[in-house]
Order: structure tokens, then sequence, then C-alpha cells
């Protein structure tokens, strides 16, 4: 399956855009979980770097989280647009969070990545290439996105540990970044649709078991039993531990409207700071 980014909205589609907020493929999520945010265009918008971004992701970045806009990669690599949330040296553990389609690009992690700053965890979520405000080839391997990141999480960030998120489209692509030899610690697969640029995860399993990185895959019933059986099987075959995420898709399972972490979004941070690594 090959779903295309959304990078430019028109006219009267403008609203129905933003009530999706989720996953082209398999993305269930509601317009009750998705931030408001002015367009772009709006010539009020602010032009200091953290305001912009806050105006930018709305709701979907609570008040009083501590987020830095950044600026990843470039020159004859992918220059990818991101966000640090919390911490800033030396946090020992550092997550990569990778979105879902639409285009919110990295806010839609805004309010887990708050909830991990007050366990005292790092984030840096990316606008991966051909959403929001990154500027690359939309076709460049996840792997290759996903270098810069954990190269940011390491250098600048001073992480001794990264652990890759993912949620739908991220999702599968942290699966397929792992499994293509992606230089983290452990990896996370919340709602990832089972195919993904043409690939089967299924067949990238044997893979993730030779990466030999912790693994946790996180899927609702609520996307369809099909999906449901598929992301258990990859668990399996991955030697991953699987997590039954209760009911809607994606971010919906990390946290609620109000940023509280719900049922999956405190396993996740479990597996996250247990460092079976």
């Amino acid at each position: 399956m090959r779903a295309r980014p959304v990078t430019t909205l028109l006219g009267g589609l403008l609203v129905g855009l933003l009530a999706l907020g989720g996953c082209s493929a398999g993305d269930t999520s509601t317009s009750g979980t998705a931030p408001t945010s002015p367009s772009a265009a709006d010539p009020s918008t602010p032009t200091d770097p953290v305001a912009a971004l806050r105006s930018r992701c709305a709701s979907g970045i609570p008040d009083g989280t501590p987020v830095r806009p950044v600026r990843l990669g470039g020159g004859s690599g992918p220059s990818l647009a991101a966000a640090d949330f919390g911490p800033t040296r030396g946090s020992g553990t550092v997550l990569v969070l990778l979105h879902q389609t639409g285009p919110w690009g990295l806010c839609g992690w805004g309010r887990f990545a708050a909830r991990a700053a007050d366990a005292g965890i790092a984030s840096v979520a990316v606008d991966m290439c051909g959403y929001a405000e990154s500027t690359c080839d939309p076709d460049l391997p996840a792997v290759d996105q996903v270098r810069v990141a954990v190269a940011h999480a390491r250098d600048d960030l001073g992480a001794d540990r990264v652990v890759l998120v993912g949620a739908s489209m991220g999702g599968s692509r942290t699966v397929l970044a792992v499994a293509d030899g992606a230089r983290v610690d452990a990896w996370v697969d919340v709602s990832g649709v089972s195919s993904w640029d043409g690939i089967r995860l299924l067949d990238r399993a044997r893979a993730l078991a030779r990466a030999d990185r912790p693994g946790l895959v996180v899927y609702a019933r609520s996307d369809g039993d099909q999906q449901y059986d598929a992301a258990e099987r990859l668990a399996r075959a991955a030697g991953a531990r699987f997590v039954d995420g209760g009911s809607g898709h994606g971010y919906e399972l990390m946290t609620d409207y109000r940023a509280r972490l719900l049922p999956a979004g405190r396993a996740v941070l479990r597996f996250v700071e247990a460092r079976e690594d």
C-alpha cells in the first residue's frame, strides 16, 4: 500500500482535512483529538520560532511544555523540521517520534511528548519528508530520515539510549527503519499499518529479530480483526511484546484530548523506562 502525503490545502477542503488529523491508510482518528491552528498564511502568525511552533500546533502542545524547534540535517542530506521536548542535555533516554499522515506532522506527538517530559524523558519529534515544514524527497527511505534524528538525539541531546516510536504511518516506518538497520536501542510501533510503501511488515520480521532490539507493538481491535491479527503476528515473529491498545488509533491510544495518559500511553512509557536492552 502506498499513501502519498498531503502537502497543500486548497480552499474549501481545509476544514475537512484538518478534521482528519491522522493517517489516510487505516487511521480512525476522530476530529476530537486533532489540535486547531491558524492558517500558515495568517499574517498574525508569530515570528519567534517557539511561538510560531506553538501557534502551528495549538492545543497539540500543552501549555507549559518545554519545547524547542530545531532544523536537522541539510546540506546534501534531508532537511527535517523537528521539535525537542523535555530535558536539553544528558537526559539518558531520548525518544525519536515519527508521526501519522495528515498536515499536522510532528504536532500530533505533542501531548505524549509532554507527558514523557514530565517523566524526565526527552523527545525529538520530526516532520517526515513531504510533510509540514520538512524539505526533502518524500520517497526518501525512513531509515535515512531516522538516522538524522538519531544523530541529533545522541550528539545534541546527549542520549545514551534512543527509542524509536511511531504512530500509524510512523509505526510502519519505525518497523521498516529498524529492519533496515537504524541504530536505535529499542522501538515501538503504535497502530502501524500492516503494509506501507508497498512492503508487508511481516516480511521484515526476520530482519527485526536479527536486529535484536527490544520492541513493542501496540494495536487496537477497533482497527479491524485483520489488521489486529497482523500486528500480533508481527510482534511474535519479531520477538517483540504485544499490547492491546483498547479502542482508537495512533495518538488516540496514547493520551486523551486533555493530554492525560491512557493505558496504552502508560504501557509505552513503562516500556521506555524499563531499559531492557
